[in-house]
């Protein structure tokens, strides 16, 4: 038997277990994006809800859209973290793996935290775009981000708060 590369690390992060749900589907490729839902003949096409510049693959979505990025561009540059963005040649997995690599081992947890956090609200805005015609704008999103992480915190995920102190 295999696991998935970073399963351990979704289901020690400390977020409510629909967020860890949502990001362990993305890891397994499972998410109901648009190219996924063209593919069962759903839906015509699968543009991205969020750039509507490429096909809304789950990597795509959770990792190297024009819209996720500055997201996390605006996260991490609050952290001091900038040089950890996302690149186009990696998937939403390898970055992620990648990328905690590169933290402090004291805030990977945290940081693990923040980027199941960071999906599970890019996943809502997308299908809040998708399903309810309602776009919401990038400091709109972050702020979402902001009140997640302290719903996290005020429900006592307290190593959450080690890396959401940052940003």
């Amino acid at each position: 038997m295999t696991s998935l590369i970073g399963a351990k690390h979704v289901w020690r992060a400390a977020v409510p277990p629909k967020v860890k749900f949502l990001f362990w589907l993305a890891l397994h490729g499972r998410l109901w994006t648009a190219e996924r839902r063209k593919r069962h003949g759903l839906q015509p096409e699968a543009n991205c809800a969020l750039c509507d510049q490429h096909d809304e693959t789950t990597d795509h979505l959770l990792a190297y859209c024009s819209f996720t990025r500055e997201v996390w561009v605006r996260l991490l540059a609050k952290a001091g973290l900038q040089q950890l963005g996302q690149s186009h040649d990696s998937t939403m997995a390898d970055w992620w793996l990648q990328t905690r690599a590169a933290v402090p081992e004291t805030f990977r947890r945290g940081f693990d935290s923040r980027v199941l956090l960071v999906s599970w609200v890019i996943w809502k805005e997308c299908n809040r775009r998708t399903f309810d015609n309602d776009a919401k704008m990038t400091v709109q999103v972050l702020a979402l981000v902001h009140e997640e992480a302290d719903s996290c915190i005020a429900a006592g995920f307290q190593s959450f708060g080690v890396a959401a102190s940052g940003s």
